[in-house]
């Protein structure tokens, strides 16, 4: 994680973000009131990649040093209030600690697109290995979805990266492929996914069936208690693929009672013949099964030349 940490420091040195509280930042930095902040507008993500003892560390560093670093500001439409684009843990331990203020580097100038860069890429540095699956599913696809916005080209299209994509999460591209995919799934199977119920690869197959069937899963795993595995989320996949995924078949599927070999029924052909040819060939007082004969004699002649 330090490799990736030093990677992605550049992004907020291109954006005029000072990395240490040093003599040059301290005119930057303005002491704002705490209840001034605002949380980042999109929500804060992997609230729970800092555990109970960490949050009490940080408290602890608070009321001996103060605030070390600024956090990183943007103001807001309404009067004296700012938007926290770095620094909702070291708020909270402010807030903890007994403090009505801390030091924040206000900038005016970041628009969307950066603001979430900049938050992202504050979750890449700080515990990304400790965010849950869905967590880092919504990281990486937010972070697509700006770069896609920015004109820069992702993984989808790994032929012109600025950068490869390692070097963006230290992920290699089939995994973010796959973390695009989870984005996909309903909030109840992304649930089932962070408490283990079902891996990240039979996730990424289930994310390609219906919305309705996913949270069908989500409910079945959830009061029965147990897991789906790879060959059953295949069976699933498949079956939706052939069009043959419905209650029932589905159910057959999480009870075990569809074998090995996925059995569906296939689709009947259907061959019309032209009124034209109909008319040209045959008579109109000609029955149904003597046509079918004159076809069938016509084709077997054709297929022995």
């Amino acid at each position: 994680m330090t490799e990736m940490t030093e990677r992605l420091k550049p992004l907020g040195e291109m954006f005029g973000l000072p990395q240490d509280f040093n003599e040059d930042t301290k005119d930057k930095v303005t002491e704002l009131k705490i209840s001034h902040l605002k949380d980042y507008h999109k929500g804060n993500l992997g609230e729970n990649r800092y555990s109970k003892q960490d949050l009490e560390d940080l408290v602890e560093s608070v009321k001996i040093n103060g605030i070390i670093q600024p956090l990183v500001v943007r103001p807001l439409e309404e009067n004296d209030e700012y938007e926290i684009i770095l620094g909702h843990h070291r708020r909270d331990a402010a807030l903890l600690a007994g403090l009505n203020t801390v030091p924040c580097l206000i900038n005016d100038d970041l628009d969307d697109d950066t603001a979430e860069l900049l938050f992202m890429d504050s979750n890449l540095q700080h515990g990304f290995e400790k965010m849950k699956q869905s967590e880092k599913a919504e990281l990486i696809y937010r972070r697509n979805e700006v770069l896609k916005r920015q004109g820069r080209r992702t993984d989808l299209n790994p032929d012109d990266l600025t950068k490869s994509v390692d070097e963006e999460f230290n992920l290699s591209r089939s995994s973010i492929q796959r973390y695009l995919r989870i984005y996909q799934l309903t909030d109840k199977l992304k649930e089932a996914l962070d408490n283990g119920k079902i891996g990240v690869k039979v996730a990424v197959d289930l994310s390609f069936i219906s919305t309705i069937y996913q949270d069908l899963i989500a409910d079945y795993i959830k009061e029965n208690d147990v897991k789906i595995d790879k060959k059953m989320s295949e069976k699933i996949k498949t079956v939706s693929e052939r069009q043959h995924l419905n209650d029932k078949t589905l159910f057959e599927i999480l009870n075990g009672k569809i074998s090995e070999e996925v059995k569906v029924k296939p689709k009947k052909t259907s061959i019309k013949v032209s009124k034209k040819v109909l008319n040209k060939y045959f008579k109109p007082e000609q029955k149904q099964d003597e046509i079918d004969k004159i076809i069938e004699e016509a084709l077997e002649m054709y297929y022995q030349n």
